[in-house]
């Protein structure tokens, strides 16, 4: 097992390599992007991906359609969706990695469609 020393040194390589990578991270903080947040929950209160399955879920995250955050403008340009925070954190990161969204199922487990 790692020594806590050699644990919070990786840690700190990790958030300073995860800064210069992305660095449109911490434009999620400002009162602008907050704003936006806030007029794309409104207009679409429900999670998109729950409704087209069939399911009235809240919707908790404003999401990028569009994957390209290269600059402050396209950042906050969007198209935006509203989600879940469960269909953002599973089926929405799945996508953006190259894999597929989950597979909707009936009440018996079966796939559908």
């Amino acid at each position: 097992m790692p020594k806590p020393l050699d644990r919070r040194e990786r840690n700190r390589e990790y958030d300073a390599r995860r800064r210069s990578e992305k660095p449109w991270r911490k434009w999620y903080g400002t009162s602008r992007w907050r704003a936006i947040r806030s007029a794309q929950l409104l207009k679409q209160p429900l999670c998109e991906r729950c409704l087209a399955r069939g399911t009235v879920t809240a919707a908790t995250v404003c999401h990028h359609l569009d994957d390209d955050k290269s600059t402050m403008e396209k950042f906050f340009a969007g198209p935006f969706a509203s989600s879940c925070n469960d269909c953002h954190d599973t089926d929405e990161q799945r996508v953006e990695r190259g894999g597929r969204a989950r597979q909707q199922v009936d009440a018996d487990g079966w796939p559908v469609g």
